[in-house]
């Protein structure tokens, strides 16, 4: 190793020297004071290589806080009055080598308080379902220290505050009914958090009533039937709420030829035997604060008529005379029917496969021809028949699975409204009546809403949420009975459910059972008389690092 002096910092820096493209490499770590700057030199064999610098695993470029230069095969990084969340990883890349150090900015973190209180907390009223919190920073607060103000809502006869708005910069908030779950009378106060620790709550005076807003999860779509078929729209809101439908502006009621359902937060309406008159129709859903329209088309056939199995076929001529002899006639044999009047119809209640074909009603010498066409009825999703949510661990299988109402039914599978195909990690497999989508290694990245849907406008949906496996950091203390305490970004922790703080002889360990992309940030074990750090990302990138064995 080399001890040199950097001529343009006048800082002293140890130079490791190894074999490669970096001759000479960062300290494995930098300690330095905050408010000073941080110095970072390397020297690699040519003056015309390529090179990066990183930091946390971000790319930097140059800013008034970050001074980057290169003279020759020499090249600095410098990071200008350096703050206690300036503390990470520094890389310096020069092909394919690369050298690291680690930063760590040391600060009077106990000599400091935590923030004071907000003042002069105001809630305006004055708007339809929403409240306007405004409030002021204390005057004699810290300007010199990052702070964020956060504000909670409880809603009455609640005991439980929730976080519904943080801002670093505003000293304002509106909050309108969109943000809340349910209708009801709801509370605010708010708080000053930075680095050292959390003020006091102010609550604001008085509670303001808030009722949710639903939006439009599925949206109406256009049908086109033929004249005597039903026609069948659907609706998904994101609240449970009772809505009405009109065609053609007047108001439908559920009976006759109008089937209106509601399942929670699905509504539906059938028009039965629809008729030629109805052909572009406007058919409106309105529920509170939620519209939406299509469009109904009908086409007109006298002598083609297509059904479902287990639907009525009604065939029907008008004659000129009550007492005309009419005879009708299938595949050219004769049918026994009973009619009278000028109207005469032939009825088959329930249709099957083989009331399909040729039908022919003969009066005299005139007759007119039929074509009848027996569908099989629509393919529907049997189970699961409510909206699923899952939690999966990543690297492990994912299975999401349909069953339809026939096995010959087909299905498309959704994610987060983007179609699914086949790929070396997505299967998509059909055995009998079940449909199944299978995900060989989960990731971070397939968390999402999943949708299968069959042709007959039947679908299931459901949500993912991947989910990590254990997180352990740990550190060893020169005293066994030295108080320990833990933060995560700047804030101290607690022990719960899913937080578990262990002390083993002089080992201090913090261990999140249940990992998520939440429990990303700066970790810190701290003792009276010193501390330590851990930078903790969680990333799908990671965990496939980890799977491989990789640092």
């Amino acid at each position: 190793s080399l001890f040199l002096q950097c001529t343009c910092c006048k800082i002293n820096t140890i130079f490791y020297l190894f074999a490669g493209t970096i001759v000479r490499k960062l300290p494995r770590k930098l300690e330095v004071l905050e408010g000073e700057n941080a110095v970072f030199c390397v020297e690699v064999e040519s003056d015309d290589m390529e090179i990066h610098w990183f930091k946390d695993g971000f790319k930097l470029h140059e800013s008034h806080q970050t001074i980057l230069k290169s003279f020759g095969k020499t090249h600095i990084l410098v990071f200008v009055n350096v703050a206690y969340q300036d503390s990470g990883v520094v890389t310096f890349v020069a092909g394919r080598s690369k050298t690291s150090s680690r930063l760590k900015v040391k600060g009077t973190f106990r000599k400091h308080c935590p923030p004071i209180c907000p003042v002069g907390v105001k809630m305006d009223m004055d708007r339809p379902n929403s409240a306007l919190l405004t409030w002021t920073p204390a005057p004699n607060s810290q300007t010199s220290t990052r702070s964020i103000f956060v504000v909670e809502r409880q809603e009455v006869g609640s005991q439980e505050w929730q976080k519904c708005f943080t801002t670093e910069t505003t000293t304002s908030a509106e909050i309108a009914g969109d943000s809340v779950q349910c209708e009801g009378d709801y509370r605010f106060r708010v708080c000053c958090i930075n680095k050292y620790g959390r003020s006091g709550h102010v609550e604001f005076p008085k509670a303001v009533h808030l009722v949710p807003g639903p939006k439009i999860h599925r949206s109406l779509k256009g049908c086109e039937v033929t004249e005597g078929e039903d026609a069948h729209f659907s609706i998904e809101l994101s609240a449970t709420m009772v809505g009405t439908w009109f065609l053609n502006s007047a108001q439908l009621q559920h009976g006759g030829r109008y089937s209106i359902k509601q399942s929670q937060t699905k509504h539906s309406l059938v028009i039965h035997e629809t008729c030629a008159a109805e052909d572009t129709a406007e058919v409106t859903f309105i529920a509170n604060g939620v519209r939406d329209s299509a469009v109904l088309k009908v086409k007109h056939s006298d002598s083609d008529k297509r059904v479902d199995i287990g639907d009525a076929i009604v065939l029907y001529c008008e004659v000129s005379h009550p007492c005309a002899k009419v005879s009708w006639f299938k595949d050219g044999k004769e049918l026994q029917v009973d009619d009278e009047g000028t109207m005469r119809r032939l009825i088959i209640r329930s249709a099957e496969a083989s009331d399909a074909g040729s039908y022919t009603c003969q009066a005299g010498n005139n007759s007119i021809d039929f074509t009848v066409n027996v569908r099989e009825p629509p393919v529907m999703i049997v189970e699961p028949k409510d909206d699923i949510v899952m939690e999966s661990y990543i690297s492990e299988e994912i299975h999401l699975q349909c069953e339809l109402s026939r096995s010959s039914g087909k299905v498309r599978w959704f994610k987060d409204g983007q179609v699914m195909e086949e790929s070396n990690n997505v299967q998509l497999i059909s055995e009998g009546p079940y449909r199944r989508l299978t995900i060989l290694n989960g990731s971070a990245e397939d968390g999402g809403e999943y949708v299968c849907e069959t042709d007959g406008d039947s679908y299931s949906k459901g949500y993912l949420h991947p989910v990590l496996p254990e997180l352990e950091l740990s550190c060893e203390i020169s005293h066994v009975d030295a108080p320990v305490r833990w933060y995560k970004d700047s804030l101290e922790v607690d022990e719960g459910p899913n937080l578990v703080l262990e002390v083993e002889g002089a080992k201090r360990r913090l261990v999140i059972p249940l990992t998520t992309v939440d429990d990303t940030g700066e970790y810190i074990c701290d003792t009276e008389d010193d501390s330590v750090a851990f930078l903790v990302t969680i990333t799908v990138v990671a965990e496939w690092q980890r799977n491989r064995g990789e640092q």
